[in-house]
């Protein structure tokens, strides 16, 4: 294993990061190098065994910070061996792998319940159980799907790396059938470096599948996933894309190849990778990449991508040269190029490799808008978190100054996009279904997921109490987005009523804190209406008035905030919260059937 090959990895931002920022993380790395925590080069040939366990040492007993304003880091379960990707299988319900044991662990509300499995896995260097992905339709058809490294015997003899699909009935996992292998071939080298392992399935419904070289393809054995020949398949070296049995989807960028294993590639020319992610906005996939001595790399992938290993690493005019590709610099033009294929520069690179690992996008309503939809990533040689900030496209990151030119050159470098140190080598990063990023430390043994401070929860109900429907739906007022719930004047029997009355409800995280908002935007088809906001005051049982003003003809946003005794406006046991907005006219309208159109209306509420 070399220092960044993260398909086990070694011991283990905002862009636009502030300088003090930037010199406590690089001050922190200093700090680590000295001590031992972080020793990259004398690492380059080390497995993944004897690194973990170092790595498990030396980053027992240290917290890990995040720098991004108003977040938080919360420990979810701990007591893991070396777990490696993790997921849902329900609401507080995980299923997470462990490496070595093959064990997968049933985790539900924090704490570790038993085993939902145990599968002989050959677990020398960066073999083992390495992924693990729940069926998008878990919840009906139970399906659960593990890539692991089999043998006879936990430590025995490796016979293939393989994805298995089994059923979950809620408490232990059995199996379903077998649905891609890469098996051991007398002809090519078998490893154990550069396994890969994750897995994902995309908005399509496809399962895809992380797998890297297994050291196959140099010059002397060419082969087409590693650009060093044109006839034979190495049989990995790429990420596969899959129906959710196993089978070819029939839109897959090389379905046309004559060898069966070519034709499951989605992208190719890749080293090795444990790093895979999808944008839930675009659909697009990210993936990240592993290089030798040079250039770890983030990659924005197409179908029949070509990622430029085993002649490539980084982007490729700045010519890199390794041991690998002879010293010798290649251009895009010395690709393997099948029929369809493209090559694509990484779309930021760190010229010193660190071991980036997974990666995962904070798309959910419970970030802030300046952190939503911009991306985390993890690594293992210095227990950094990382940030980058997305531009409009979703294409790019937004990157200046120094990192310009898409690569972290050195520390100074790599410290400007971390936002995150001493979290230990992490080697999975995931959205949960309650909308917070959950990590998971194979050094440390532990689940954590990231926080804010002022937790935003979206309403769960919208009712209309007066008034008349007009379009949207509850969805619409999530987000800030001009998809609105409408409604119009209704019938009144007291000019103190108001004639447009719409009512939310919402659960928050808890039902103590010392501090409530509510957060409306906005706007009316007349002029002189007046909007009031009302709190439902659960000691008292009756509404209680946060905010009155003139309502606009064009969205306004009002946030009313609660610090004293806010927790009257929060139900004790379920803690259910209810806001009703109200319209009614105070003089002369210019629209006789005026409405109301309500673009987002949120809570949040402290909980630290």
């Amino acid at each position: 294993m070399n220092s960044s090959a993260a398909g086990f990895p070694q011991c283990a931002g905002k862009v636009h990061i502030d300088r003090a920022r930037s010199e406590v993380m690089l001050s922190r790395l200093k700090h680590e190098r000295m001590i031992g925590m972080v020793k990259i080069r004398s690492r380059i040939s080390r497995g993944l065994l004897t690194a973990a366990l170092a790595g498990a040492v030396c980053f027992q007993g240290h917290a890990q910070t995040i720098t991004l304003p108003g977040y938080f880091v919360e420990l979810v379960v701990g007591g893991l061996t070396f777990p490696t990707q993790h997921c849902f299988v329900g609401p507080g319900e995980i299923l997470v792998g462990e490496k070595n044991s093959g064990i997968v662990k049933r985790i539900v509300n924090g704490a570790i319940v038993g085993n939902a499995l145990d599968l002989a896995v050959a677990n020398n260097s960066e073999r083992g159980l390495l992924g693990i992905v729940a069926h998008p339709n878990v919840s009906t058809n139970g399906y659960v799907y593990i890539f692991y490294s089999k043998a006879d015997v936990d430590g025995g003899t490796w016979i293939d790396n393989r994805v298995e699909r089994f059923t979950y009935n809620g408490q232990t996992l059995a199996f379903d059938s077998l649905i891609f292998s890469i098996p051991f071939d007398a002809s090519q080298q078998n490893g154990p470096y550069h396994d890969g392992g994750m897995l994902a399935f995309g908005p399509d419904g496809k399962l895809y599948v992380t797998s890297g070289d297994l050291n196959r393809g140099r010059f002397g054995n060419p082969r087409i996933e590693q650009n060093t020949g044109s006839s034979s398949s190495a049989g990995t070296g790429a990420i596969y894309r899959l129906n959710d049995d196993g089978s070819v989807p029939a839109d897959n960028p090389f379905a046309w190849h004559g060898d069966p294993r070519v034709q499951k590639i989605c992208v190719y020319g890749v080293r090795n990778s444990y790093g895979i992610a999808f944008d839930s906005i675009t659909s697009s996939l990210w993936f990240t990449e592993n290089g030798p001595d040079k250039f770890d790399e983030i990659n924005l992938a197409t179908l029949g991508m070509n990622s430029g290993w085993l002649k490539i690493m980084g982007p490729d005019d700045r010519e890199a040269t390794y041991a690998e590709n002879n010293f010798t610099a290649y251009d895009a033009e010395d690709l393997i190029m099948l029929q369809g294929a493209v090559y694509r520069d990484p779309k930021f690179s760190y010229y010193h490799p660190n071991g980036i690992t997974d990666l995962a996008f904070a798309n959910s309503i419970k970030y802030d808008p300046t952190v939503r939809g911009n991306l985390f990533v993890g690594d293992v040689n210095s227990s950094w978190l990382y940030y980058f900030v997305m531009n409009q496209s979703r294409d790019e990151f937004v990157l200046s100054g120094a990192l310009a030119d898409k690569v972290a050159d050195d520390l100074n470098e790599r410290a400007l996009t971390a936002v995150g140190s001493d979290w230990g080598m992490i080697v999975d990063i995931g959205m949960g279904p309650d909308g917070y990023l959950y990590t998971v430390s194979f050094s440390s043994g532990k689940i954590h997921r990231i926080r804010p401070a002022l937790d935003e929860t979206a309403p769960t109900t919208i009712m209309l109490v007066r008034g008349n429907f007009v379009s949207g739906s509850l969805p619409d007022v999530h987000f800030s987005d001009d998809l609105r719930y409408v409604g119009s004047r209704g019938i009144t029997f007291s000019t103190q009523d108001p004639p447009l009355q719409i009512q939310f409800e919402a659960n928050a995280v808890t039902a103590t804190t010392n501090e409530l908002q509510f957060h409306l935007e906005a706007s009316v088809s007349s002029v002189n209406l007046q909007q009031t906001i009302e709190l439902f005051n659960w000691s008292t049982g009756l509404y209680e008035t946060v905010d009155v003003r003139s309502a606009t003809v064009s969205d306004a946003t009002v946030d009313v905030a609660v610090t004293a005794n806010a927790a009257r406006f929060i139900r004790a046991g379920d803690a259910l919260m209810r806001a009703k907005v109200s319209y009614k006219a105070v003089g002369p309208v210019s629209v006789g059937q005026w409405q109301a159109r309500i673009d987002r209306a949120t809570w949040h509420v402290r909980v630290q």
